[in-house]
């Protein structure tokens, strides 16, 4: 699998779990669903954000280490 491929299922995995938490939402609305979000969900946007920066990095690595040793 490339490194573009799993960054976009890394980015499309977010956005499914994003999108089915503002469904359970919906009928989720007390203290516990609050704790949840901000215990789980609320860190997680920036760490998804992370790894695909990170991923972005390891791309220009790997094409100028290829570029480099050809």
């Amino acid at each position: 699998m490339s490194l573009g491929t799993s960054k976009g299922m890394v980015a499309d995995a977010g956005k499914q779990l994003i999108d089915a938490w503002k469904i359970a939402r919906r009928d989720w609305d007390d203290d516990t669903a609050r704790w949840f979000e901000a215990e789980f969900l609320d860190p997680l946007s920036p760490k998804i954000r992370g790894a695909i920066a990170a991923m972005d990095k390891l791309g220009a690595m790997t094409t100028r280490a290829e570029r480099d040793c050809s």
